[in-house]
């Protein structure tokens, strides 16, 4: 099985037909493709055709003045026991200059069928135990397979590390993966004053600290507000922990000679420490 295009708007669809039947071959179905060529992007009215197809594009291109299209075995580039491939056009232009263009990349390794960067509106394929199915993956398939096949997803991930995501992934599946991401991201905090602990839930993991370890995480993050909140909700048991425990790691610091860090934590502790002094002074 071949392919002969011509480009689009050049002859009526009758003259085409008339064409493919001097040539000897036999049409199977129509489809419009774009080309990139070393004169930029063009159109083709592409037939499927059965048939020998070798130089029908200069034959094509010089009886008839137009840019014309040919595919077949002749233009199989690389070796197909070598499991990964190129299938290519050569494109004739009416002048006679010719170009061979490759459009599908063969994996025979991953079993897929990838349109290369040269050509718009060929549709690849990637075979999952036999079962086609499209690229760019669309969501509804890419949720069968997850549910279905949860190892297939490994073999996505390797077509998108091969040739990108926007090869492999509809639009669609891009920004679901993106919404999942968020979502795995998602930190909600809840301070228990009751057992002294902050519990971290970042996606469906989930972590506990002591609250005056926390308060040490958000000062050195530089996060004093927050901080200040947690500190003035806590009862006065926790308001100790935490001001002994900053004041142990701040004479750490200034041990270590760390004074960036010792600098963050002595502001919180300031900072706290006053917030006890206004309350009691409130009182």
């Amino acid at each position: 099985m071949g392919l002969i295009g011509i480009e689009k708007g050049k002859l009526k669809e009758e003259e085409i037909d008339e064409i493919i039947e001097k040539l000897g071959l036999r049409a199977l179905k129509k489809f419009d493709i774009e080309v990139k060529t070393k004169r930029g992007w063009i159109s083709f009215l592409v037939i499927d055709v059965l048939g020998f197809t070798e130089r029908a594009a200069s034959f094509i291109a010089s009886k008839y003045s137009v840019t014309a299209l040919e595919g077949g075995e002749h233009l199989i580039l690389g070796e197909v026991s070598a499991k990964l491939w190129n299938e290519a056009v050569k494109v004739v232009f009416p002048d006679g200059e010719e170009e061979v263009i490759i459009t599908m990349i063969h994996d025979s390794f991953l079993n897929a069928r990838i349109p290369s960067d040269n050509v718009r509106g060929l549709k690849g394929v990637v075979y999952f135990d036999s079962y086609p199915v499209k690229l760019p993956i669309s969501l509804n398939d890419f949720v069968l397979l997850a549910r279905l096949n949860p190892k297939a997803l490994d073999k996505v991930m390797k077509l998108v590390q091969a040739y990108g995501s926007h090869k492999i992934l509809s639009d669609e599946v891009i920004e679901y993966i993106k919404k999942l991401r968020r979502i795995e991201e998602e930190v909600q905090i809840n301070v228990d004053y009751e057992t002294g602990f902050v519990l971290i839930k970042k996606g469906t993991r989930i972590s506990t600290v002591p609250i005056s370890e926390y308060i040490i995480r958000l000062a050195k993050e530089d996060k004093v507000e927050e901080a200040v909140k947690i500190y003035r909700e806590a009862p006065p048991q926790i308001k100790e922990d935490i001001l002994k425990a900053l004041k142990e790691e701040c004479d750490i610091l200034k041990a270590l000679d760390r004074k960036e860090e010792y600098q963050k934590l002595d502001f919180i502790l300031k900072s706290l420490e006053s917030e006890g002094n206004d309350s009691n002074t409130s009182s």
